[in-house]
Parts: C-alpha cells; structure tokens; sequence
C-alpha cells in the first residue's frame, strides 16, 4: 500500500487557515470580535469627526489601533492554548502537516479575521467623501498602518497563545505584551529627556501617525515588519520546544 502523500506548505497552510475560520464562525468568538471591533471602532469615528471635523482618520486612527491592542489577543488566545489544553497540539505537530504551515496558517487565519473588520468598517470613508473632501491617498495608508497592525497584533497574540495551555492566560499575556508599546507615547512626555527617544522608536501611537498623515516612512514599516517577525520567530521556538519534548 502505498503511503499518504504529504501535503505541500502552500496546501497545508490554507487547510489551516480555513480550519482556523470555520472555528471562528461556527463558534461565538469571531462573532464577538467584529461586533465588538466595531462597535468601539465607530464609536471613536463618530467623537473623531466630532471633536475635529476633519475629513479623515488623523484623530480616530490612534484610537482604532488601541482597539485591536484589546480585541485581537482574544481572538489569538485560543489559538494554540486551547489545542494544548485539549492535548491536540502534540497530534498537530507529529501529524504530515508541515509545524511552518500550523505557525503560518494559524496567523493569517487571524489576519484575515482582522482584515475583514477593516473591510466592514466602509462606512467610514463613505461618510467622509459625503460630507467632505479626504485625500484618498491619506485614507489608504491609514487602512494600510491599520492593516500591519493587525499582522503584528496577530504575531504576538500567537506568541502568547504558544507559551501557556490556558486561552484566558494567552489573551492576557497578549494585551500585557502590546501594552507598553501603546503606554509609551504617554509616557514620553513624563520620562527624562535621554529617555523620550527610546520611548518614541517604541511608541505604536507615534508609528501609526505618520500613516495618519499620508507618509510611508520606512522606519515605520520596519518597525511593524521586526515586531511581527520576532513574535512569529518566538511562536515557532515555541512549537518547537513542544515537539521535541
């Protein structure tokens, strides 16, 4: 008989990624994600355009991020703690699916969740090309920092989700990890001058910002691109301290 051919990467990791989505909306939680997203996500719009009249997400933009910092980790949590909790996760890594596809699939799984909360958040730019004139060019590198938040958002709840077998630990850990990343624009203003430069290369609120304003810095890019690569990194040592255990 002849053996059950293995599965290549690119096969392997879309079974993930439609697995991992199935999960989601057959169960509450990816549900629970976009209604809470976008609840808060309108929420901080609608004090935007009212605080600033501004035809644009300058001043909601910040605020849409912190978002993500809370909701995403909930969404990541259970992704491989709740496989470790039920013993699975050791069945994943010994089965033919490659362990670069189970990391891959799992996080753009989670991407793609996040991505289409930013598809359903539409209703912001029609408002504003209703009532007034944005630079569609603005508009697009802020849905663009929003979207490498939600591949960086997703890399570190991985991360967290891969050191512990307890989903609400991992969706804790996730928002203890993002946390001083956002904190560290307040405390720019509070910390000794030698200090404040640190605290801005740190800062998710001055990374976003030039996004807001319509300008692709490359410091920016890199900053989301290391972050993400390192929570990936961190989530495969992970995987593969379990599977050799």
């Amino acid at each position: 008989m002849s053996a059950t051919p293995r599965p290549s990467l690119l096969q392997a990791t879309a079974a993930v990624v439609r697995n991992e989505l199935r999960l989601w909306f057959l169960a509450p939680g990816g549900w629970v994600f976009l209604a809470a997203s976008l609840l808060l996500a309108g929420l901080f719009f609608t004090l935007s355009i009212g605080t600033t009249g501004e035809a644009s997400l300058r001043g909601a933009l910040p605020n849409l991020g912190v978002t993500l910092v809370f909701t995403l980790p909930l969404v990541t949590m259970r992704q491989l703690a709740e496989e470790a909790r039920a013993g699975t996760l050791e069945l994943l890594l010994t089965a033919p699916v490659p362990p670069l596809a189970l990391l891959l699939g799992k996080w753009l799984a989670a991407v793609a969740l996040c991505t289409l909360f930013l598809a359903l958040t539409f209703p912001f730019p029609v408002v504003l090309f209703s009532w007034g004139d944005p630079d569609p060019g603005v508009l697009f590198t802020s849905y663009l920092g929003l979207f490498l938040c939600c591949c960086t958002f997703s890399a570190v709840g991985l991360l967290a989700s891969a050191l512990t077998a307890d989903p609400m630990v991992a969706g804790v850990l996730g928002v203890l990890f993002l946390l001083p990343a956002w904190l560290a624009s307040a405390a720019e203003a509070l910390a000794p001058p030698h200090l404040a430069p640190v605290l801005a290369r740190v800062s998710l609120a001055d990374h976003l910002r030039s996004f807001a304003t319509g300008v692709l810095d490359t410091g920016d890019l890199a900053w989301f691109g290391i972050v993400t690569a390192l929570g990936l990194f961190g989530t495969w040592r992970a995987l593969e301290s379990r599977r050799w255990r």
